[in-house]
């Protein structure tokens, strides 16, 4: 689970330090400004528990804030580059929160499939082989409107094999010349692969006491 501490990130560390300003500091609240961004982003998109990351960004905020209080109550020259950098982590931190809670406002707006999401699932290539992969995306592809973009953009079935590939960690390859090939097979194996999964609902409903008539001689693709 990945964490993020306020306390522990260099930017929190030299913004509670007093010190004097000189050219070594300004170089040094600058890096640990993108630092902090950089970690932030890291952390917001390897975490997936809201709460955790309202609370954290919350109390960010009341940090920065608290601190910023602080140093326009004893307004000196010194403390103007702090001001400066406070004002700037507490609007990243507004922007921040604003953009998740609209994120969990209109969730399908956010949708990535190209993400570094990993599937845990593989597909046993002694049982089943791309073809069949490539089967089932063209039933899915070919059943008109069984399948919509959240975008309302047109779908392709470039669209349906990415979702497999990336379901199943595979590589589907020339998906044309993959669908040309389950098209154009014989009448009694174009839908092999559906068949053989007809097949095998049917011998759970059997083993679960349903369907104990079912006559499996006629079934066999």
């Amino acid at each position: 689970m990945p964490t993020w501490e306020l306390t522990e990130r260099q930017i929190y560390k030299l913004l509670k330090h007093p010190y004097q300003i000189n050219k070594a500091i300004v170089e040094d609240m600058t890096s640990a400004y993108l630092e902090f961004v950089e970690e932030l982003f890291t952390y917001l998109n390897e975490s997936n528990d809201n709460k955790k990351i309202i609370r954290k960004l919350n109390t960010a905020q009341i940090e920065f804030a608290t601190i910023k209080a602080f140093e326009e109550s004893l307004p000196t020259e010194n403390n103007k580059l702090k001001i400066v950098f406070l004002d700037k982590l507490i609007s990243l931190v507004e922007k921040e929160l604003e953009l998740l809670y609209r994120q969990m406002e209109h969730p399908k707006f956010f949708i990535n499939i190209e993400s570094e999401w990993k599937s845990p699932i593989y597909v046993n290539s002694e049982e089943i082989k791309l073809i069949d992969i490539m089967e089932l995306a063209c039933g899915f592809y070919y059943l008109i409107n069984g399948l919509l973009r959240v975008d309302n953009k047109e779908l392709h079935l470039i669209d349906i094999t990415r979702l497999f590939e990336k379901t199943f960690n595979i590589t589907l390859g020339d998906i044309y010349k993959k669908e040309e090939a389950v098209i154009k097979r014989k009448p009694q194996k174009i839908t092999n692969f559906l068949d053989r999964l007809k097949i095998a609902i049917i011998q759970k409903s059997i083993e679960q006491g349903y369907n104990l008539q079912t006559d499996f001689s006629k079934l066999n693709p």
